[in-house]
């Protein structure tokens, strides 16, 4: 399967499509409040990295930003300028680039924001270095960043303990951090930052419609390493059984990930 940025093994086409309409409907909320929380208002300048549909890029047009989404994924990036031609949105455009080197002009940038993306770098500390270079003096860096280990379930699931610890490991042994959100604000200060706000939620579900969403998240990584040849496609049928099962009782409660949420400056 190939990777989008570096060791990224989720899915492109339509069903990520959806994963990620998913996403957006359960922490854009979240992300606005922390956004205003950092200070975001009309006129500044804002870029996306890693923008997915840009879900978020959009609605930061909307308020009056410049908005730019950037995304490795061509085929996310000509949904998500369909969508905001769709939408009348003049100041909001997309554009791909590598996150350590956006091309972006130096010190011209108010916000920055990224969800779920340093977890999947092999270089975390060097894109916000990237990300700190193309800031204004004074500007802020946004991240809400994931970690994966504090997936479970209430009664226990032996198929989503199994799942996430497979998929915990497969991040190790291809270089990435999945439990990278803890650790956000040292790679932070690592890259020339000051902290400003740290705090961080976690989804709990026992019923609706977002219980599965790490299910179905855990099985398209899985689907990546089943490719790859480090998981057998017949064991993980058995555990998304295992999984649908938890999914399904109204007795078990489905923890999501831990998200770590982040405002940084760089000083002015």
């Amino acid at each position: 399967m190939p990777t989008i940025g570096d060791k990224y093994l989720l899915g492109s086409g339509r069903s990520d499509h959806d994963r990620l309409r998913v996403i957006s409907a359960i922490h854009d909320g979240r992300t606005r409040e922390l956004l205003r929380r950092a200070g975001f208002r009309s006129g500044h300048r804002f870029v996306e990295f890693g923008c997915g549909l840009g879900y978020v890029t959009r609605w930061a047009a909307s308020e009056g930003a410049h908005a730019t989404g950037i995304d490795l994924n061509e085929d996310n990036l000509a949904v998500a300028t369909d969508m905001a031609r769709q939408a009348g949105l003049k100041t909001a455009e997309f554009r791909s680039a590598n996150i350590y080197e956006p091309g972006l002009e130096p010190e011209s940038v108010d916000v920055s924001y990224s969800r779920w993306l340093m977890v999947h770098l092999n270089r975390p500390v060097d894109a916000m270095r990237a990300i700190h270079a193309a800031l204004k003096p004074g500007g802020v860096m946004v991240c809400e960043e994931a970690d994966v280990s504090a997936v479970y379930a209430e009664p226990p699931s032996a198929a989503y303990n199994e799942l996430r610890d497979i998929c915990m490991e497969g991040a190790r042994q291809r270089g990435v951090d999945y439990a990278g959100g803890r650790r956000a604000h040292l790679w932070a200060k690592e890259a020339g930052f000051e902290i400003v706000h740290v705090d961080a939620y976690h989804p709990h579900y026992v019923t609706g419609e977002h219980k599965g969403f790490w299910n179905w998240t855990l099985r398209a990584v899985a689907l990546g390493m089943v490719a790859e040849g480090t998981l057998t496609a017949a064991r993980l049928e058995e555990l998304v059984a295992g999984m649908n099962e938890a999914d399904a009782s109204p007795d078990t409660l489905v923890a999501h990930c831990r998200m770590h949420q982040l405002i940084a400056k760089k000083p002015a």
